[in-house]
């Protein structure tokens, strides 16, 4: 199976008759009405969604056999997953997440580590690498830190950030 993109999550519901409340995670909001084919994060269930508005981020819907507010409510927190072949070409050095997730990260051209994950809590990017002795340190996803990200063939090269060279350097 291909791997699964999450595009947005279900986040409350509005009105009597099933409507939802969507936080899509994609650049254009109303985008999420793109994909015909939104599945769990299982990639068993299948949502079919028809969005009837957006305000200030937040996408309202309607779901195929939800007709209800308790169903709609049974949903909530629902993260909303489409399948990564289904999602547009990325710009020149954009990269969706789930792309770098498993890329062995490389100093001075020896093995660092390996990317862990991806997150971002409103400040950037921040870069989860699993060093060889088994830590986890978060880096900045900038082109300072990570001139190099090189998809295709599973690599990124990383450059130490001042101060932090020494304390990685002093926890091998």
């Amino acid at each position: 199976m291909s791997k699964l993109v999450c595009v947005g999550q279900i986040i409350n519901v509005h009105g009597i008759k099933g409507a939802v409340k969507i936080k899509p995670f994609l650049t254009n909001p109303m985008d999420i009405a793109l994909f015909d084919d939104l599945t769990d994060k299982e990639g068993k269930k299948v949502f079919k969604l028809k969005v009837q508005s957006q305000n200030k981020g937040i996408v309202l819907a309607y779901i195929n056999g939800i007709t209800d507010r308790t169903k709609a409510e049974a949903l909530k927190g629902l993260e909303l997953y489409v399948s990564r072949d289904k999602m547009p070409q990325e710009a020149q050095d954009e990269f969706y997440y789930i792309d770098l997730i498993g890329l062995t990260v490389l100093r001075d051209g020896e093995e660092f580590g390996t990317v862990e994950s991806v997150e971002n809590f409103g400040a950037g990017d921040i870069i989860n690498v699993r060093l060889k002795n088994q830590k986890v340190f978060p880096f900045d996803f900038s082109n300072a830190t990570f001139p190099v990200v090189d998809i295709e063939n599973k690599v990124m090269h990383i450059e130490l950030p001042l101060g932090v060279k020494e304390v990685i350097d002093h926890e091998d």
